[in-house]
This record gives C-alpha cells, structure tokens and sequence, in this order.
C-alpha cells in the first residue's frame, strides 16, 4: 500500500470517529467540520428481497471492491474573466452558479468503500476557510462557514463506463455524464453474455454546508432489470388431440432476446432539471440468451398438472438482463422503433414444443402497455394460455425497485429522476 493512501485510511479513520487524531510529529486535528468526508452511501430501493442474488444493489458492497468517482464545485469564476474565482459566489446556491462553476474542489476523484463500511480517498481535502487562499490563486476568502458545496457521484468508478464534461477540474459547468455499454454495432445474430454489465448509478447532493455530517450520497440506478419465467396453462383441447378439460406438456429449449438496443444514456444536468437522452445513433445488436435448456434433444419439461396447478420455469433472479428503457414512446424503448412494417425490436424468441406436436420456434413482442423504467426489475411471464403464448411484463414483489422520487425533506430534491 502506498504511504499516501495509507495516511488517507488514517485520515478517514478520524473523521470517522470524529475525534482528534495524532501520530508522529506535529499535531493533526481532524473533524468534518475541517475535512469533506463522506458517509456511506445509500441506494434507492422498495425492495430488497432478491439484491442479494440477482446483481443489483441495494447497497454498495462493503469487501473492499466498490468505489465511485465523485465531482466537487463551489466557487465560480468571475463573469468574462478566464478562470478568475469570484470569491463571492461561494455562498450562491448551485443552480445561480452552474454555468460558471469548475469542478475544482473534486474531479473525478476515487473514492473507496471499506470493510468497515468508511469512505476513504487520498489526500483529504479541506473545506475552504476564511483568508488569504493559495488554491485558488490567492484571493481572500470571507465567510466560508456559509459556502454552498454541490457534488456528483457515478457508480462504478472503475471501468470504462462514463464520459464526463466538463473534460478536466478548471473548466466551468455543470457535469454532462454518459453511461455506456461496452458493446457496439452488430448484429441481432451476434451473442452477447447475459451478465458483464454493471448496476450503474448516478448520485447528486447539492448546496452542501460545512458542518459536523459528512456528504451522504443516495445513489439511483441508471438500469432496469429484467427477469423470465414460462408457465403452462394449456387447459384446452382444441390444437391438440386431448380432452378439452386437460392439458399438455410444454418443452422448452432456449429463450433468447434479440433486437437492436440502446448503448448509452446520457444525464445533462446544466439545467435546473437534469434531462435523460437516449440516443438512437448509439446502438448495439444481439442476442441475449436468456435460457438454455440442460437437454438440448429433449428441452425442460414444464408440465400441465391435472389438479389444476401449472408447470413453470424460472429464469430469474440469476439471468436478469441489466438494459437500457428508454424514455420515449415514439422513439421506441429498448432500442429505436424499426422502420419496416411489421417488424419487431426487440423481440423474444421461445423454440419450444407443446404436446406431441413438431418443435417451433415463436417470436414474441412486447406488450404495448409496457413502459419499462430504469430502477425497476421486471418478470416477462412467458404464459402459454389456450392455444397460444401471451407475454406479460410484472414489475417484481408488485413494486418499484426504486423510483427516482424519494422525498427526503431537503430544500431541494437532488435526486435524478430518470423517467
């Protein structure tokens, strides 16, 4: 470990404590009030029941392998006047000072969750007190107690899944911030791996004082998930040569979803309101494959059960897909509307057999109503029902995995609403 990042661990240790730290040498006396500390962060969430085995969080993982890069503003520069601070606009709120803002209290600084579960990052940084400031080009700062800071938080910090503007910590302006998949261009027939995509979340905290808490991150996911399962309620006769009161067997033997999908979103926040673009020039195609039959000669029985009870499989919550929504009806969600008529994007392809009939393979579109959004874990029930598949998308536990809109009682709402 090197020397400075172990001071930062002892650094951070205080902080924590909140107690006056010494070691060898001159004395170093530490507290929030004097150090930007952060908490540890919290997720967004209704529903927990599955985080633990499905890949998305509910909490940032606490072994050591999770941190996230945080952006820091407070002083603006002086209107016309290339990076001049304005010590004045230290106490203006953010949304007064954005467009002249720098990032120059943090750019994309790493910031690593402990075991323990402590914020740490190198070199701690101080708030600004009043007096003469070498940082910032020696002007007198007045006031400092009552300095708004504002902070921006991305999820994982590793990886190359974010672009950031501004493109270094003296250029001013609010943070333009694109989440992106690895994958590009393709083909529908291309494979792509159900997992390798991480639980992505942004973060805002604005108007910060200086004070005795540390800055506590709510972090709200950029993702949604989606989860499959088929079920057998063949009770009908008619396309096979049973008893109109009895079933058949299903066999399934993969389920795969292909189409065209989104690979970025982007997260503008120089306005007042944060706004989510996804771009329809920024896409992948693929095939996801969502279930593969053990037995590829003979598929996964789900059977028709003579009391009345249906067979099913699940595919959830190990293969949950981590996509893109969307947010716009016309656009299309999950990936652009496709130009053709008649054509599907996405589309879920079921190769299945029912009862003693020949093996098929069937293309299933998404439900019309279904208008999924980021923070939710969907299930595709794949029903086969009379004579025919009928999808149906269920928000899982009937709720919201998180909903963006979390009213926490501040003077304003931080949160980014991705909707």
């Amino acid at each position: 470990m090197k020397n400075g990042f172990r001071y930062a661990l002892y650094l951070a240790s205080c902080l924590l404590c909140g107690t006056s730290c010494q070691q060898e040498g001159p004395e170093i006396i530490l507290s929030p009030t004097e150090y930007i500390s952060f908490g540890m962060p919290s997720v967004t969430l209704e529903t927990v029941t599955k985080a633990a085995t499905d890949g998305f969080l509910d909490e940032l993982p606490t072994d050591g392998s999770a941190s996230f890069g945080v952006l820091g503003y407070c002083l603006a520069y002086n209107p016309g006047v290339t990076q001049v601070y304005n010590p004045n606009s230290g106490t203006s709120m953010w949304n007064l000072k954005r467009d002249l803002c720098p990032p120059s209290v943090f750019y994309k600084k790493q910031v690593k969750v402990q075991a323990n579960g402590a914020c740490v990052y190198e070199t701690p940084k101080k708030w600004y007190t009043d007096g003469p400031n070498t940082e910032l080009g020696g002007i007198t700062l007045s006031e400092t107690d009552e300095f708004r800071y504002s902070f921006f938080a991305y999820y994982p910090y590793e990886g190359d899944f974010f672009d950031i503007t501004p493109g270094d910590a003296v250029t001013a302006g609010a943070p333009i911030v694109t989440f992106h998949l690895p994958w590009q261009g393709g083909t529908v027939d291309d494979e792509r791996p159900v997992s390798g995509v991480p639980d992505a979340m942004l973060a805002i905290e604005t108007n910060v004082q200086r004070g005795s808490r540390t800055v506590d991150f709510n972090f709200n996911h950029i993702l949604t998930g989606l989860g499959f399962q088929v079920n057998n309620y063949s009770q009908v006769g008619e396309t096979v040569e049973e008893d109109s009161d009895k079933g058949v067997d299903l066999r399934i033997f993969s389920i795969k979803l292909k189409g065209t999908f989104y690979r970025s979103v982007k997260v503008d926040m120089t306005q007042a309101q944060a706004t989510i673009t996804y771009s329809a020039d920024d896409t992948y195609s693929g095939t996801f494959t969502v279930f593969q039959s053990d037995d590829p000669a003979n598929g996964t029985l789900i059977p028709w059960q003579q009391d009345g009870s249906q067979g099913s499989i699940s595919m959830k919550p190990t293969t949950y897909l981590r996509l893109l929504p969307g947010n716009d009806e016309a656009q299309g969600y999950f990936g652009p509307k496709p130009s053709g008529e008649g054509e599907m994007n996405p589309y879920l392809e079921v190769d299945y057999q029912l009862g003693n009939n020949a093996r098929k393979t069937e293309k299933l579109e998404r439900p019309g109503d279904f208008n999924p959004r980021s923070g939710v874990r969907y299930t595709a029930q794949i029903n086969w029902v009379n004579d025919a598949f009928v999808l149906i998308m269920q928000p899982d536990n009937g709720g919201i995995w998180e909903d963006g809109e979390a009213d926490d009682g501040k003077e304003d709402n931080d949160d980014i609403i991705f909707q």
